[in-house]
C-alpha cells in the first residue's frame, strides 16, 4: 500500500430554498424573525470531505535491538462550518437591519465510519519481538486524524471565509425578501463579535 501524500479536501455548500428567501409563487414571510434568520444561518453550513491516512507507530526496544510497529488508516472525514445560531441577534432601527453575529467556526469534525473497512488498515512490523497493534492503537490512530481534520479546518482562513460568506449573503437576501413583501426597502449591516473564551468542537457523529 503507498502512503497517500496528498491531502484531498472536497467542499459542499448546502444549498436549500427556504420560504423566507421567496420562491416565486410562494408567501413571503412579512416580518423579520430571528429564529427563522437561524434556520437560514443552518441551511447556510459548509460540508468539507476530506480523504486522507493516518500513521501510527509503536517503537519498543527488545534485549539489544530496536523494533517497531506502524499503522496506517485510510481513511474519509466530515468537517462542518458555519456560524454558531445561538450567539445571533438582530435590531431594526426604521428601515436599517443590524445583524450581529459570531465568526464562522468549525461546528463538528469527525471520520465517517461509513468508509472503513478491512482494507483501511495496514500494518507493519519489523524486528524480533515488535508488538502487535491492536484495537486501542486503531482507536487512537482515528483520534489522530480527527484532531489533524480539525487544526487543518481551523488554520484555513479561506473556508473560514467562505462559511462566513454564504450566511451573510443567505441572512440579507432575506432581509430584503421580507422588506419587498412588507413595501420596505431594508439597508442590512453586519457586526461580527468575536466572541471570547474557547468553543467546543463535536466529535459525535450523530451530528452528521
Amino acid at each position: 500500500m503507498k502512503k497517500l501524500k496528498k491531502f484531498v479536501v472536497l467542499c459542499l455548500a448546502v444549498i436549500m430554498l427556504f420560504t423566507a428567501c421567496g420562491k416565486k409563487g410562494e408567501e413571503v414571510t412579512k416580518e423579520l424573525s430571528i429564529t427563522q434568520m437561524q434556520t437560514i444561518c443552518e441551511l447556510a453550513t459548509l460540508k468539507c470531505y476530506y480523504h486522507n491516512v493516518a500513521k501510527l507507530t509503536k517503537e519498543k526496544e527488545v534485549l539489544w535491538w530496536d523494533t517497531s510497529a506502524e499503522l496506517w488508516i485510510e481513511y474519509s472525514g466530515i468537517v462542518k462550518l458555519g456560524v454558531d445560531i445561538a450567539n445571533l441577534d438582530m435590531q431594526v432601527d426604521g428601515d436599517q437591519v443590524t445583524i450581529t453575529m459570531p465568526k464562522a467556526e468549525v461546528l463538528s469534525c469527525q471520520v465517517d465510519q461509513t468508509s472503513l473497512n478491512e482494507d483501511s488498515y495496514y500494518t507493519t512490523r519489523e524486528g524480533l519481538g515488535a508488538e502487535k497493534i491492536n484495537a486501542d492503537d486503531q482507536t487512537e490512530a482515528i483520534k489522530t486524524a480527527q484532531e489533524n481534520m480539525l487544526e487543518n479546518v481551523q488554520s484555513d482562513e479561506s473556508l473560514l471565509q467562505q462559511a462566513q460568506q454564504r450566511a451573510q449573503e443567505l441572512l440579507e437576501q432575506y432581509v430584503k425578501n421580507v422588506g419587498d413583501a412588507m413595501g420596505k426597502t431594508y439597508e442590512v449591516s453586519f457586526v461580527i463579535a468575536d466572541e471570547a473564551g474557547t468553543n467546543t468542537v463535536s466529535t459525535d457523529e450523530s451530528d452528521n
